[in-house]
């Protein structure tokens, strides 16, 4: 999971945040592409981004991460002279902040808490795609469930009975983050709305039986998986 910032519990962040130019884009916007020299970092106001990557030798765009509110993204130009590692696309209409990296770097240096935090999410990532990518074990259906249940718990409303997911994601994105073929989302998802677990529509996906698909998510996957479907806090900032 990225780093969620929360800029009012952090005294240096909300003035940061404050003073930020704001940037609209629409859906399918080209933020930067993989290569290019990495000079400001951005945190989401509203809507989702998707980074992506090459794929090997057929050179397709990969889905790696996909980003919501408050989800800090771009973190290569904390470091001056970087290149970024993937592209960033938006996935629907946004608005984004974006934090100079020099400005950023400050307050991170007055923030400790914050850094850490930072490094720490950074760690947990590295070891979500090692245990995806890394020959894990872990069934493909229960891949699904996981990326699912991530997605819901960062980016949906929970109402305590049901996760609501207003954003659309295809199933090729679905399949590039749990590292499996398009086909057995498609197999997978069609079989959670047939008995229910599920609820889709041309705009928003439904969770409703966050139980089911959780219990699915568990089937050995891992310490990794076990610890984030569990305890992935549902935190929210409007700013």
């Amino acid at each position: 999971m990225p780093l969620r910032l929360i800029p009012r519990r952090d005294r240096q962040l909300n003035r940061l945040v404050k003073a930020a130019s704001v940037v609209v884009c629409k859906k399918k916007d080209l933020l930067y592409t993989q290569g290019d020299e990495a000079s400001h970092i951005f945190i989401p106001r509203s809507g989702h981004i998707r980074l992506t990557t090459k794929n090997g030798k057929s050179n397709k765009a990969k889905t790696v991460a996909i980003l919501g509110p408050n989800e800090l993204f771009g973190t290569e130009a904390i470091t001056l002279g970087n290149e970024r590692l993937y592209t960033a696309i938006t996935g629907s209409d946004c608005e984004l902040y974006v934090l100079k990296s020099k400005q950023l770097v400050k307050a991170l240096r007055k923030s400790p808490a914050t850094l850490r935090a930072l490094l720490a999410s950074q760690g947990e990532d590295l070891a979500k795609l090692r245990a995806i990518v890394g020959h894990s074990g872990a069934p493909s259906r229960s891949r699904i469930a996981h990326v699912l249940l991530d997605l819901g718990c960062r980016l949906g409303h929970d109402n305590g009975r049901r996760i609501y997911l207003s954003h659309w994601f295809t199933h090729q994105e679905i399949a590039d983050l749990a590292g499996v073929h398009r086909s057995t989302v498609t197999t997978a998802i069609n079989d959670w709305i047939y008995r229910g677990v599920l609820k889709q529509s041309l705009k928003n996906l439904v969770i409703n039986k966050p139980g089911a698909l959780r219990k699915n998510g568990l089937q050995n996957t891992g310490d990794v998986f076990r610890r984030r479907i569990v305890s992935i806090p549902l935190k929210s900032w409007t700013g």
